[in-house]
């Protein structure tokens, strides 16, 4: 049998070549950016860019997207550029329910090397601080505009607004004398105020927040203090778990006639140590312990004059409570500057050392549990006493400068300390007798020796001081100090009310504008435009306006607005 022949076509190409040279070319990967470096090191790359850059870095693929937003790349983000490790603006302990937080490690990982910060949405944390840096945010209105501006001004015309972590309380306009508490959702809850001795329905003259941290048993309860034109408060415990629309109170103090007053326009409230602020000026403490109101001293001031602020901090080391208080003061002739005081109240029963504040006659000291045991003042215009050099000259005449027709408001948290000049476009003689809150009199002084503030200290631009108040373990020479530190431009009219908390400053004109100072840089942003066709002497110059760490509550010719920065 003959073999079969082989075709003379040529035999197909081999489908590997056995050459080392080759078969590495053939093998060869293509390096790009995403598996040429570990992660670790594209973070390190990563940490040395800005939030624009980083948030510029999720178009290009999905694992730089994946990098980019890693946790703590913009906690360390947020710490560089803002110093610190938290929201700013918060008042006591009422956390809110609402925020973000990220996906906690598995119960195998190691808790030692995680801490509570790791569960906080860092990227979400600088977005707030960012609008607030911009004057980005969203509006929200809670009352009809045309009503508030409108409506005539009572004896207390201030609506008092105060926020408690992702709760807004403010006093009633249809009933003065209830609270509404407004959660996020929009529900709200009354809490009504009891009064035995008004004839008719009592307004609500000022409220305070508890400031001391909750126990366990009680982190869903609201613990504040409502005030009434009587003399009589109210405390209340709000459990906003419970589904009642109303509350009544839990504690009722009625006033003697011996201790009944003009009405309380400010309070500070650390549970169980409240301290209250008459229209008078005159400072009570009162001792909440053991479910029972005990009225323990009364002081009076005849050198300090409102508007006033109050911040009551504790005092850890001395088991003790800390009262700082920024005032106005009068300068001579018929003007104006701020000052400051320092209580500490401690329940020894101490008198105090140094008073300038004087107490009522008819109190022993041991009336009561809690009492002023160290009080220290100082005073943004101050004349030193004896010869002067030119140094010190030239700051008095700093001082004069800085002083004021008019006070519009002062307001302190503890370490800075602002005042808001008044509006003296009516520059009409006061009538004898008169007493205007903030307004000196002018018994005796001529229409010639009226003073207007120079243009850099007009109504609007307000005037920052750092308040030094040294330890009082420290030497008696080291006194308390104010010291001028820079003028705030900005607002286009007069201020009609102010808050400070943590550094950061907001302002309500009387024109409706909204102005936010960050006091450590010393940067301000308009966050509200002015009312349109508003102009001077048009607006009602009664307002107010308070922020925590998301969000500003404002009061004025809009009506209740409430603007958040959490968008």
């Amino acid at each position: 049998m003959s073999k079969h022949r082989l075709s003379p076509a040529p035999l197909p190409p081999a489908k590997r070549l056995h050459h080392t040279r080759i078969s590495s070319q053939g093998h060869f990967l293509i390096t790009t950016f995403d598996n040429a470096l570990y992660d670790e090191l594209i973070l390190f790359i990563f940490s040395f860019l800005n939030s624009r850059d980083l948030c510029a870095m999720h178009r290009t693929n999905r694992n730089c997207a994946r990098l980019a937003s890693d946790n703590q790349l913009w906690k360390a983000l947020f710490v560089r550029e803002y110093g610190k490790t938290r929201l700013r603006g918060g008042k006591g302990f009422y956390g809110r329910t609402d925020g973000r937080s990220v996906k906690p490690l598995p119960s195998r990982a190691s808790t030692s090397m995680s801490s509570a910060d790791d569960a906080l949405d860092w990227k979400w944390m600088y977005r707030i601080s960012s609008n607030w840096k911009n004057g980005r945010c969203d509006v929200e209105h809670f009352t009809d505009a045309e009503g508030a501006t409108l409506a005539p001004p009572p004896a207390f015309p201030r609506q008092h607004v105060i926020l408690a972590g992702g709760f807004t309380i403010s006093s009633s306009k249809v009933c003065g004398s209830s609270l509404l508490v407004r959660d996020n959702g929009g529900v709200s809850r009354t809490l009504l105020c009891r009064s035995t001795l008004a004839r008719s329905v009592a307004e609500i003259s000022a409220i305070a927040l508890d400031q001391s941290p909750p126990s366990l048993s009680s982190s869903h309860v609201i613990r504040l203090a409502a005030f009434l034109t009587t003399g009589e408060f109210n405390i209340f415990e709000h459990d906003h778990s419970s589904l009642s629309l109303t509350t009544t109170p839990k504690q009722t103090y009625v006033p003697s006639s011996l201790h009944r007053v003009s009405p309380v326009t400010h309070a500070a409230y650390n549970h169980p140590l409240l301290v209250t602020l008459s229209h008078s000026f005159t400072l009570m403490i009162y001792d909440l312990s053991n479910d029972c109101i005990t009225h323990t001293q009364t002081l009076t001031s005849f050198t300090s004059h409102p508007p006033t602020s109050l911040v009551l901090s504790t005092v850890p080391s001395a088991a003790s409570y800390k009262l700082v208080m920024a005032y106005a003061i009068p300068v001579y002739p018929a003007h104006w500057s701020v000052g400051a005081t320092e209580l500490i109240i401690s329940p020894s029963g101490i008198l105090p050392r140094k008073r300038t504040f004087t107490t009522s006659s008819g109190e022993s000291s041991s009336q009561g549990a809690f009492e002023v045991s160290v009080t220290r003042s100082t005073r943004a215009f101050d004349v030193p006493q004896g010869w002067i050099d030119e140094r010190k000259l030239q700051l008095m005449r700093d001082q004069w400068g800085r002083k004021v027709k008019k006070v519009a408001d002062t307001q302190t948290d503890g370490k800075w300390v602002v005042l808001a000049p008044g509006d003296v476009t009516d520059m009409s003689p006061i009538s004898h007798g008169s007493s205007v809150e903030g307004t000196a009199p002018q018994q005796g002084h001529p229409q010639l020796l009226s003073y207007i503030s120079p243009p850099s200290h007009t109504s609007n631009h307000l005037q920052l001081y750092r308040l030094h108040v040294p330890p009082i373990s420290s030497s008696s020479v080291h006194t308390p100090r104010l010291t001028f530190v820079r003028t705030l431009h900005g607002p286009s009219g007069s201020v009609s009310a102010l808050s400070l908390a943590d550094g950061r400053c907001v302002s309500l004109s009387a024109n409706g504008a909204i102005w936010v100072w960050d006091l450590e840089g010393g940067d301000g942003i308009e966050v509200a435009r002015p009312v349109e066709g508003s102009f001077a002497g048009t607006n009602s110059t009664y307002g107010i306006v308070a922020f925590d760490e998301r969000r500003i509550v404002s009061a004025g010719v809009r009506g209740i607005e409430e603007r958040r920065f959490d968008i």
